[in-house]
């Protein structure tokens, strides 16, 4: 399996939020386990030489003319959008042809804190940044896989422009954002509702790249993205319309004591990992081959610790997963609809006749029946090493055939159970577990294949293809990437 090139795919992240006009104590409809996240109408107010002035998205009256409802005045009193040239902010319509205002000349009723967005951002891209010692040093690309210090944990946001990108040629050409402090983590762009065609936000980082299309007529919807300061990126040509979107600053601070939220308003098929799962399944490169047309069973150790020998654990879990893990979970559980479940594996057991750690293709696991807190058993080991006494002590099943997207050394682990171990002396011994995500894959040949499915499978079979033609004596070979950290 391929499976390493996961770690390059935690680079962004994005969603959307309905507009709803129901009235709410703090203004915002915060979500629920049953519900998704909406939004206020969005309101702006700006500095004019007429006084102050005011608009809503989406607009207040129902005519067809989105210039109707003080936009007309907004762009008036916007300036050229400017673009990072040698550290200072130049006029420049190579790169944006778009208008804007800076945060110091209007304000907004939008607030990202409130509707669950900054908790996403963080659950999923605030583990694997980097620090960079410095303003202007960026973090290189290989060391975009690294985890955080836990001191640098919390996220603030800075509300840094307005833009307008009109039709027919409003766009930003390809380019990676000037770094604005050595805690500078990434930005965020928010698509207000107001109606336009074309203008899709392309985000790339070290050959992997991810699309965000909010073309719409409706105009009901809030959406998103986030991605990390050192991403190359561009907004497309647009083609109809107005697109109005408000530009933030992340930034790193020390731990203020937030508490990790679930992953509420993300759009897990946003994610690069989504994208990059589906082409592995289209070109046979996910699972093992005879998987493909029975299902099997995909292993996943946390790459977090969890502490899941407590007792609280299983009201706990899945929401307060973290960075890779939390993508893992949401690409699977919620993108492509497969059961995940949480349970503890034993790490291998010196002479276990019944289950062996080699990279073989028959390994086999002992994993718990469920979450179980510590236990401590008066069993003792016979005196042929025999490890009967696991039976009652630690409940579990012996699986095998799971296809382990990365291995147990690498990952936390907790001591599961103590008992009495027998030589010379008696004394007290122990073995420890990992927390693993146990994803239930069905057959993936079917004859009830979707549209979608078909032509992501049709895309693959050509990469595959191209892939072997090369290999076979094409104009060169292929190196796949690999990972320097396993997943």
């Amino acid at each position: 399996m391929n499976l390493t090139r996961f770690s390059k795919a935690n680079f962004a992240c994005g969603g959307s939020l309905k507009i709803s006009t129901q009235e709410t104590k703090n203004g915002v409809n915060s979500p629920s386990v049953t519900s998704s996240p909406t939004n206020p109408p969005v309101v702006l107010r700006w500095d004019s030489e007429k006084g102050g002035c005011k608009t809503q998205f989406p607009p207040t009256d129902n005519t067809s003319d989105p210039l109707s409802s003080n936009l007309a005045d907004l762009l008036r009193d916007c300036l050229p959008a400017t673009s990072g040239n040698d550290g200072k902010d130049v006029v420049d319509e190579q790169y944006p042809k778009a208008v804007k205002l800076d945060d110091t000349q209007f304000s907004t009723n939008f607030n990202p804190y409130d509707n669950g967005t900054i908790a996403a951002i963080s659950q999923v891209l605030l583990p694997g940044f980097v620090k960079p010692s410095s303003s202007s040093e960026r973090a290189q690309p290989n060391q975009r896989r690294a985890y955080v210090s836990t001191q640098y944990s919390s996220l603030s946001t800075e509300l840094y422009k307005l833009n307008i990108y009109s039709a027919p040629s409003g766009k930003f050409r390809a380019h990676v954002d000037t770094p604005r402090g050595p805690n500078h983590f990434g930005s965020l762009v928010v698509c207000l509702p107001s109606a336009h065609q074309g203008g899709q936000l392309q985000v790339r980082l070290t050959g992997e790249q991810i699309s965000y299309d909010w073309s719409n007529d409706d105009a009901t919807t809030i959406s998103w993205a986030a991605f990390y300061s050192d991403c190359e990126h561009e907004v497309f040509e647009v083609t109809s319309g107005y697109r109005v979107t408000l530009t933030y600053n992340l930034y790193i601070h020390e731990h203020l004591g937030n508490v990790v939220q679930p992953i509420s308003n993300a759009d897990p098929t946003n994610y690069p990992l989504y994208k990059k799962v589906s082409e592995l399944r289209a070109i046979g490169d996910f699972m093992p081959e005879e998987h493909y047309d029975v299902g099997g069973i995909l292993g996943y150790y946390c790459n977090h610790r969890y502490s899941h020998t407590t007792k609280d654990i299983e009201s706990r879990l899945p929401y307060v997963l973290k960075g890779r893990d939390a993508l893992i979970y949401a690409v699977f559980q919620q993108g492509f609809g497969h059961h995940v479940q949480f349970r503890p594996v034993l790490e291998p057991i010196e002479g276990d006749a019944d289950c062996d750690d080699s990279n073989s293709d028959d390994d086999t696991d002992r994993v718990g029946t469920g979450l179980h807190t510590l236990q401590i058993t008066r069993e003792e080991e016979g005196e042929d090493g025999s490890l009967d006494y696991l039976a009652d002590a630690w409940k579990h099943e012996i699986w095998r055939d799971v296809s382990w997207i990365n291995r147990h050394w690498s990952t936390p682990e907790e001591v599961a159970v103590v008992y009495l171990r027998y030589g010379n002396r008696v004394e007290t011994a122990w073995h420890c577990s990992c927390l693993a995500m146990l994803i239930e894959i069905p057959p993936l040949r079917s004859s009830a294949m979707s549209t979608d499915d078909i032509e992501v499978e049709q895309n693959g079979q050509k990469r595959k293809d191209d892939q072997q033609q090369r290999s076979d004596g094409g104009e060169g070979d292929v190196e796949m990437e690999e990972s320097e950290e396993p997943i």
